[in-house]
């Protein structure tokens, strides 16, 4: 490995390991309160915190319309950052703008629609919500642009930061007849409400920043910007129906108290989610500045092996030690009737990065409908196994349709990018750790009951097989290079 190459690397590793702590740091603590939640907010009520969250999720993307990665793009000319700045901002600005007044004059048949006709005034919350992530969306991208992950993750473990204290003064400080007073009539509405001030002091913190927005419109431009990022926001919305589909229909389809254990039991596996996305904060900007390298394809390979390895270290980590996690993270027993979920999403989204990595080839070479394609084969997978097997099998679906549909989305990514854009992954190698990591995890889970003693031995010899294969390929190479 030559100097330049590690010295990328290493740069690689540290800003995804910030990006990472602004990502997961503030989701892990807020992700800390889930024993408060467990506790104090019964899995019926869990089930509309949900919900709607997934609404959310789903309204994020379509708000930012793919101008996230269309920024990355546009901006990589040096002559167009500045004006791919200004017009992605007021872009996005106006669709939010539209979505939250259109949120005021739609309250009442939305609330009847989702079933909220007691409490209208989670939708307006939540739009706000939406509205202040979509206008900080933006200058958050311009931090990573430009190289500034500290500050990126400064702001963001902030937000997280501040969020929880806020929960907790609602849960344990405030009166509950003066919370009751200004509308919060059910603890299920206070983390809600801590996240409507929180998105708020988002856009105080990223002010100087937006305050740099000058109004920019150029025709050409936003036309190639829209072009470049619609077929990345209907991927998007491809994801989050892979992600959230299952907290939309299982209230409605299922017991509401069984849907609200499935999203709390989903929560222990957000350990891979939450990997995957730090990973995602990092590598992307990453992959858009070395795809004009004459050793771009090469790097990739390299990034993925070792995105392989850790990624198989944190499913089979999670599921050696799901016992006593299930204890601290969710106290109440209530919720354990899920907990089968957990392996199966686990090492569905330990698929979905790998899909990640191997979706490179379409964004570098400007295809990004072929993500479209991929994207909505697997939405397609998700929405017709939960619509065809809830009713049949009842929540286990929703976790069986995530795993479905992310391999699927894996395999035809990989075959279709290596027909276009050839990449030498080391499959072989790939395929030895998915195949170990995923069946030691599933092995310890099915076989042995979870026990922390043979999980976490088998963890070890997982260990071992990485250090020795990798050590060996090490030895092998600088051979190479001295002959």
């Amino acid at each position: 490995m030559s100097y330049k190459s590690e010295t990328l690397y290493k740069k690689l590793l540290s800003e995804t390991v910030i990006y990472g702590i602004g990502s997961i740091l503030p989701r892990l603590i807020n992700f800390g309160l889930m024993p408060l939640y467990a506790t104090q907010i019964d899995t019926a009520e869990f089930s509309k915190f949900a919900q709607l969250y997934s609404l959310v999720a789903f309204v994020n993307i379509v708000l930012t319309f793919g101008f996230e990665t269309a920024y990355f793009r546009f901006s990589s000319d040096k002559d167009l950052s500045g004006k791919v700045f200004h017009l992605s901002f007021w872009f996005v600005f106006a669709n939010a703008l539209t979505f939250l007044l259109g949120m005021y004059i739609l309250k009442i048949p939305l609330a009847n629609v989702f079933d909220y006709q007691e409490h209208p005034e989670y939708l307006i919350w939540f739009a706000w919500i939406a509205f202040f992530d979509a206008i900080c969306m933006v200058p958050f991208a311009f931090l990573r642009f430009m190289g500034k992950p500290i500050k990126y993750s400064a702001i963001k473990v902030f937000q997280g930061v501040f969020q929880t204290v806020l929960v907790l003064i609602f849960f344990f400080w405030i009166p509950e007849n003066f919370l009751q007073n200004i509308g919060l009539n059910e603890k299920v509405s206070y983390p809600f409400f801590a996240n409507l001030i929180a998105a708020f002091s988002g856009v105080l913190l990223l002010s100087p920043i937006l305050m740099k927005v000058r109004f920019y419109f150029n025709w050409e431009l936003f036309k190639k910007m829209v072009n470049y990022g619609y077929p990345v926001m209907l991927a998007g919305l491809a994801f989050v129906t892979n992600e959230n589909l299952d907290n939309l229909l299982l209230r409605d389809m299922i017991n509401e108290a069984e849907a609200g254990a499935y999203a709390g039991c989903y929560k222990i596996a957000t350990v891979m989610i939450l990997m995957v996305t730090a990973y995602r904060m990092g590598v992307e900007p990453f992959f858009f500045k070395q795809a004009q390298e004459a050793n771009a394809k090469k790097t990739y390979a390299n990034v993925m092996l070792y995105f392989v390895i850790f990624c198989g270290l944190a499913v089979l980590g999670l599921m050696a030690n799901l016992d006593w996690i299930k204890r601290i993270l969710i106290p109440n027993p209530d919720y354990w009737i899920a907990l089968q979920i957990v392996p199966i999403v686990a090492i569905a989204n330990f698929f979905f990065g790998i899909y990640y990595n191997l979706s490179t080839w379409y964004k570098v070479t400007d295809k990004t409908y072929v993500g479209t394609i991929i994207s909505w084969v697997g939405a397609g997978l998700t929405i017709g196994f939960n619509i065809v097997f809830i009713p049949i099998i009842g929540f286990m679906a929703s976790a069986w349709a995530t795993l479905l549909a992310y391999g699927t989305m894996m395999v035809i990514s990989y075959f279709w990018g290596q027909k276009h854009y050839k990449i030498p992954y080391k499959t072989k190698k790939i395929g030895l750790y998915i195949i170990v990591s995923v069946g030691f995890a599933l092995l310890n889970y099915y076989l042995f009951k979870s026990s922390i003693i043979i999980g976490n031995l088998l963890l070890l010899i997982y260990i071992a097989i990485a250090i020795f294969i990798e050590k060996s390929s090490l030895d092998l190479e600088k051979q190479k290079a001295k002959t």
